[in-house]
C-alpha cells in the first residue's frame, strides 16, 4: 500500500494579469527555472508551443537519482487552463494541472450575487 497521496494540490494568489501567469505555465521551456525537481523540458514532433496534443519532453532531477519522460498537452485554454500528463496513455500517469483565476471569478461572482439578493430582500422587508 503506497503512502503517497493519489491527489494532491496547491494555490496562491498572484499580483499579476492570468494572461502573464498562463505564459509562464504554459512555457514548459522555462519549467526548470521554478521545479526542484524539472531540470529542464522541450517541445518534441514538431510542436513548438502549448497546444492540446502537442508532446513535450520533460527532463528531471531527484538527489543524484535522473530521469526523463514524454508528456502531452491535456488541456490548453489561454489565460485560464494549462495541463499535460506524465508519461501519456498510462493508468499510473501523472497529471499536473494549472488553473486560471476564472474559479476565483466565478466564485466571486456567485458570492456577489447572494449579497446583492441579501440586501435586496432585507431592504424589500423594511420597505413592506
Amino acid at each position: 500500500m503506497s503512502t503517497f497521496p493519489e491527489q494532491s494540490s496547491a494555490s496562491t494568489e498572484i499580483s499579476a494579469p492570468p494572461e502573464v501567469v498562463w505564459n509562464l505555465v504554459a512555457d514548459i521551456t522555462r519549467m526548470g527555472e521554478w521545479s526542484p525537481e524539472c531540470v529542464r523540458a522541450e517541445w518534441r514532433d514538431g510542436a513548438t508551443g502549448p497546444a492540446v496534443g502537442a508532446h513535450f519532453h520533460g527532463y528531471n532531477r531527484a538527489g543524484t537519482f535522473e530521469w526523463d519522460a514524454p508528456c502531452v498537452v491535456t488541456e490548453c485554454d489561454p489565460g485560464k487552463l494549462f495541463a499535460f500528463c506524465v508519461p501519456p496513455d498510462e493508468a499510473n500517469a501523472t497529471r499536473w494541472r494549472f488553473e486560471g483565476r476564472f474559479e476565483m471569478l466565478a466564485e466571486g461572482i456567485e458570492k456577489t450575487i447572494a449579497n446583492i439578493k441579501k440586501a435586496a430582500e432585507a431592504g424589500a422587508k423594511r420597505a413592506l
